[in-house]
């Protein structure tokens, strides 16, 4: 979905915390469209310990949300500002404009906003946000150049021991770039053919006032189109090993996009189902991940401790936190499994296994519950619980998200070829690579 794949900013709004112009530098440093901070370099490397990147794209109806994200970032534990820098956390972000009477971002795409790199530390008692770069109106946030140069022009000014980033937007997990919001601009019939499958639901979601925002791999909604990143290409987009990627997106937490992200991020955290407007907790976020040893777990934690203590609608969570480098025996038990019932899995009704979407938006169910309402004999139901032990670090789930009853939950979501399309068929063989690797659609 939007802040979930196809993984913004009138820049005054960045200021509020700071008594200083982010595009004026600090004084005594150089500052302006690529100023900023000085860095250490060679044989200072080590005394680096930590980059923190959040990438907050939000040049989209998720643009107030984030940016309360990143004043709620600065409330919490900050670098302080030294010769010899120990910890660097840095915020690109891309938002709509502030009204003028309210202070809030608007959802106004027919009036593009420049994007800034910067970095806050702490200076005294001063929270200071010190611009690195300014991008011109024209540059989208989710434009894959975009964010390789942002990812890699953190790298080269704070060469450093760990570098993790968070990603907040919309996102519509392994789907093609448009297609969650748009489904009939791609296909050429609006009544799935199968009896199993499930009237799509035309146009935009139905208002529901009672139900809460969701966050929904990236978006710029611009005034001609909307740009988005596929998964292929987002993981494409990250030009080093990160050691963490937390997705605070809606439905990026399918098997797909992990395996993706392998050789790219060792731990991801991310939702299977959406994510509430609020997002995780990042007022907590910076003392955790900005440590000895950074913990993406913790951070997940917190953010399902966060709902799950709410109530009504909101008490809505799923989570989960995958080591990308321990998936292989989890595709190589996959692939025989989707071999050996293809035939029950290219018929099976949705409606009876576990999903993780709402208004009918039928790409995302339960990996587990898949192949257990399949038929996997108990031999192949511990042959597969080895696997996702050996990859899910964490699990956790609401009993319900929103209207969603959530009965289990393995740690992924997958595509169910059944509920799907052959446009979509064809899409996942020639972009997923997860199909590459398990051949759960056969071209």
């Amino acid at each position: 979905m939007r802040k979930i794949a196809t993984i913004l900013l009138l820049l005054t709004a960045l200021v509020s915390c700071s008594k200083i112009d982010i595009f004026s530098g600090i004084s005594g440093q150089e500052g302006g469209r690529e100023g900023g901070s000085a860095t250490k370099t060679g044989g200072d490397t080590e005394e680096i310990r930590n980059v923190m990147i959040l990438y907050s794209a939000g040049f989209n109806s998720l643009a107030s949300y984030l940016d309360e994200n990143i004043e709620d970032l600065q409330k919490g534990d900050i670098p302080a500002y030294r010769t010899g820098y120990d910890d660097v956390l840095l915020v690109y972000s891309r938002l709509t404009p502030r009204s003028s009477s309210s202070g809030r971002c608007m959802s106004v795409y027919s009036t593009p906003t420049e994007s800034a790199l910067f970095r806050i530390y702490k200076k005294g008692e001063e929270i200071v946000r010190d611009t690195l770069k300014v991008w011109g109106k024209e540059v989208d946030a989710c434009n894959p150049e975009t964010m390789r140069e942002v990812l890699q022009m953190a790298h080269d000014r704070f060469p450093a021991k760990s570098y993790g980033m968070v990603f907040s937007s919309h996102a519509s997990g392994w789907l093609p770039s448009g297609y969650y919001f748009n489904p009939d601009n791609f296909e050429n019939v609006t009544v799935w053919s199968a009896p199993a499958r499930m009237r799509r639901v035309q146009g935009t979601f139905p208002a529901i006032e009672s139900f809460p925002a969701v966050k929904s791999m990236g978006q710029d909604n611009n005034p001609d189109n909307s740009v988005e990143m596929e998964i292929d290409v987002f993981a494409e987009a990250i030009p080093y090993r990160l050691d963490y990627l937390i997705i605070d997106a809606c439905l990026a937490g399918c098997v797909e996009i992990a395996y993706e992200l392998r050789g790219k991020a060792d731990i991801v955290g991310y939702s299977q189902a959406e994510v509430l407007a609020g997002g995780f907790n990042y007022q907590g976020m910076t003392s955790k991940l900005l440590q000895e040893t950074p913990d993406p777990i913790g951070v997940c934690r917190d953010y399902f401790n966060r709902y799950d203590s709410q109530s009504g609608v909101y008490r809505s969570a799923t989570i989960s936190v995958i080591d990308t480098r321990k998936m292989d025996s989890l595709a190589s038990v996959c692939k025989s499994l989707f071999e050996k019932y293809r035939s029950t899995i290219s018929t099976m009704n949705g409606s009876s296994i576990q999903g993780y979407f709402r208004y009918n938006r039928h790409f995302f169910y339960d990996l587990e519950d898949v192949l257990i309402k399949a038929g996997i004999d108990e031999d192949e139901k511990k042959q597969l619980n080895a696997a996702l032990q050996e990859c899910v670090l964490y699990n956790a789930a609401t009993e319900y998200f929103i209207s969603i009853k959530i009965n289990t939950a393995c740690g992924f979501s997958m595509y169910l070829p059944s509920m799907g399309s052959s446009f979509l068929d064809s899409f996942y063989t020639t972009h997923v690579a997860w199909n590459k690797a398990t051949e759960l659609v056969k071209e």
